[in-house]
């Protein structure tokens, strides 16, 4: 148990009594804040009259009116995929009967801070791929018009001096917290004028790279899919369909018999389009095994099917390497292809991502399939067409379960792959090591103002 003597001074400062706020991380973060104060060191405010932001804000709580079949809409974004590479619409919503649309609209150049939640970070910036969506009051909206200034508070935010900073602040009990004016209080330590255009120059490269390598998927899947068959159905969904018991396989989900589904398998086939076990192998090792998590010195960083997807990873784990009996089972390599085989399917279940060289040797849970490609496959073309919803419906619709869906290493396998057309793998692979370099850089550059700090604080 930590204990720790508060005199009732401090307590009427602060304004508060909860322990965390006295015996935070932090602690040691405010002693070196206030000694770089001393120093000379400049510090801002985040927000208010005079703040480095013009606006810390997020809109009014979020009715969610969800677009009906043809009716104008935009796509709805969940706060935590921000964090993806490649963020994708959750749902639709109504362009015309959503109030105050343009208040969730994101804006490019903004960052977004988490307001909720048991993590509270990190900060994104919203990119040309990210302004496309809209997205509820679940994010605080900070706005700053100077470029340079922008790109630098977001390295601050993400270093540890910002989060734990940030964090220290958080309110709440079972979910922690932060309003706009606890944001917007925070202050922005602005090092000399080398680092500060240091930093500024790192995140401003991060952010161009990755929205480049964003913009380009979305321009080289919907040229893919356009020219395979078009997803049409014969009949409305609301008719239904009628399944004769000589095919049954099994199964009696509804999903499972889409005919949909046995129709582009069939189109694709006749383009040449091959099941995935002709290209690749897959594998998932078994999800049960005892937990024990470690700090990272002591342990191998686990990967769960969310943060497979995450660019900017949440909470990750460090297992200790004695619980698996063959933990090479367990091992990530550069090349392969990864995917969340368990989930939701009207969610990520199943949406791929290239592994590159920044984890390898990392650890994915057994929720966490593997595709790797057979010798001579073109692994960038693997990935695209693993990503075209033709291959993503195949594999939903042979997910089973009630609350947590699943898929096994055969329901992968059977899945039609459209043919590689005029994909160019190579410029596949190379948007992926564009995303790995991006967050190379943007952690360079916090850990430059983690680096300051502590010199200043000698």
């Amino acid at each position: 148990m930590k204990t720790m003597a508060v005199n009732a001074g401090t307590l009427r400062t602060a304004g508060r009594l909860d322990c965390w706020y006295f015996l935070s991380p932090a602690s040691s973060t405010v002693v070196a804040v206030e000694t770089a104060r001393q120093r000379g060191v400049r510090i801002e405010q985040l927000g208010g009259s005079h703040g480095v932001a013009e606006r810390v804000h997020h809109p009014n709580r979020y009715t969610r009116a969800l677009a009906a079949n043809g009716e104008p809409s935009l796509p709805y974004l969940r706060p935590y995929d921000v964090f993806n590479y490649y963020p994708e619409a959750a749902d639709y919503v109504s362009a015309g009967r959503t109030e105050n649309l343009d208040d969730y609209h994101l804006k490019s150049g903004q960052i977004l801070q988490t307001r909720s939640g048991r993590n509270l970070g990190p900060a994104v910036l919203v990119d040309a791929h990210l302004a496309q969506f809209v997205m509820s009051d679940d994010m605080i909206r900070l706005e700053i018009a100077d470029k340079q200034m922008r790109f630098y508070t977001l390295a601050y935010l993400n270093s540890q001096t910002g989060r734990r900073m940030l964090r220290r602040d958080k309110t709440g009990s079972v979910i922690d917290h932060l309003s706009e004016d606890q944001v917007a209080s925070q202050e922005v330590l602005i090092f000399d004028a080398a680092t500060f255009r240091e930093v500024a120059s790192l995140v401003g490269r991060a952010v161009k790279l990755r929205e480049s390598a964003r913009l380009t998927i979305s321009q080289l899947l919907a040229a893919y899919e356009s020219e395979l068959p078009a997803l049409r159905r014969a009949h409305p969904l609301r008719d239904g369909w009628t399944v004769r018991s000589r095919v049954f396989e099994g199964r009696l989900d509804a999903a499972f018999y889409d005919p949909l589904v046995s129709t582009v398998r069939r189109q694709l086939l006749r383009l040449g389009g091959k099941r995935v076990a002709d290209v690749a192998q897959v594998l998932k090792p078994a999800g049960r095994y005892k937990t024990c998590y470690v700090d990272r010195d002591n342990g191998r960083p686990l990967l769960s099917g969310a943060q497979l997807l995450q660019t900017s990873l949440i909470n990750l784990q460090y297992m200790a390497p004695r619980v698996f009996k063959d933990i090479t089972a367990y091992e990530l390599r550069p090349g392969w292809i990864a995917y969340p085989a368990d989930g939701r399917a009207e969610e990520e279940l199943g949406t791929p991502a290239f592994i590159t060289k920044d984890r390898a040797g990392w650890l994915a849970s057994g929720h966490v399939g593997r595709v790797i490609a057979k010798p001579g496959v073109d692994v960038g073309w693997l990935f695209l067409a693993l990503k075209t919803s033709h291959a993503q419906m195949q594999l939903k619709a042979r997910a089973s379960g009630s609350v947590v869906d699943s898929t096994f290493p055969e329901d992968m396998e059977e899945v039609i792959l459209p043919p590689p057309l005029d994909v160019d793998g190579a410029k596949v692979v190379q948007l992926w090591e564009d995303f790995r370099e991006a967050q190379a850089l943007e952690e360079q550059a916090s850990v430059m103002i983690d680096e300051q700090l502590a010199r200043c604080s000698c």
